[in-house]
């Protein structure tokens, strides 16, 4: 492990009743603090369970859908003990997460899982992968794709900027199952020297860190960090823009008292362009 400070990546396991219990939820990552996401208003976001074969442990993990294929999520949430998932199914357009009989929902299986090749479980450095969904899905009101980074954003920091997460992670230290609604958070995106002071100057370049009285913690790997951006000064609305994906924290708690660390999808372009077929701009 690195230093004085333990990092665990590992999703949240789960079992019966979406409980989390074991290792497998030490550190995993949740929001803590925050509130109930208004219905349909991120319609981008995935929820995943994956397994090893159809017996192993289910594992739940979050995801952002950049593609009518293609979902993007943490490297980390595709292992089990080292084993490659390849068992995985994603939940589209979900606000409730335990009523599988919600309007406008969707279940995908997941086809095909693209870790980024040089992703480093010991130093966490790319920290992503995307999954490729079974069909191509037909967008909706509640089923949406989120989009990535212009080109030319490449070199920002995005430091000072409000940066919303989400996802269905614990909402209490006390509590040990995932919340049955999709909830989120606003941070301040702070720059990567601030953040690594908290991190006794360990993470990787890869990273983007949200700062906030509370952060992430269990069930929420994977999920996004968005930022409402402009691209011309003029433009009459902001766009929403995924700026990361939830990687890890310390085992000593949720991130309450250190920041809330993201791979930075910006320097991911052209990987995911030359995996999905996505067009750049």
């Amino acid at each position: 492990m690195l230093g004085a400070v333990v990092f665990i990546l590992l999703p949240c396991v789960l079992r019966a009743s979406l409980n989390c219990h074991g290792v497998g939820c030490t550190g995993a990552t949740r929001i803590s603090g925050g509130a109930v996401v208004e219905k349909n208003s991120r319609p981008f976001q995935v929820a995943l369970y994956l397994r090893v074969g159809t017996t192993g442990e289910l594992g739940f993990c979050g995801g952002s859908l950049i593609h009518q294929e293609w979902v993007i999520t943490a490297a980390h949430c595709c292992f089990h003990d080292e084993e490659l998932v390849d068992n995985v199914q994603a939940i589209l357009g979900a606000h409730s997460l335990y009523d599988r009989y919600e309007n406008g929902r969707r279940i995908v299986n997941v086809n095909e899982i693209v870790v980024h090749p040089d992703w480093d479980p010991d130093t966490f450095n790319n920290d992503v992968a995307l999954m490729k969904l079974a069909t191509n899905i037909q967008l909706t009101d509640t089923i949406d794709i989120v989009r990535l980074p212009y080109l030319h954003t490449e070199q920002y920091n995005f430091a000072g900027m409000a940066g919303t997460i989400s996802g269905w992670g614990i909402v209490a230290e006390s509590v040990s199952f995932v919340a049955p609604i999709l909830r989120e958070k606003l941070m301040t995106v702070i720059p990567n020297s601030a953040c690594n002071v908290s991190y006794f100057n360990q993470l990787p370049s890869s990273i983007v860190c949200g700062s906030s009285d509370t952060g992430t913690c269990k069930g929420d790997n994977g999920g996004p960090m968005t930022i409402e951006f402009k691209l011309h000064w003029d433009q009459e609305d902001a766009e929403t823009i995924l700026i990361g994906v939830a990687s890890f924290m310390s085992n000593t708690g949720c991130n309450g008292n250190v920041p809330s660390v993201f791979t930075r999808v910006q320097l991911y372009l052209q990987w995911i362009s030359d995996v999905t077929g996505i067009q750049l701009d």
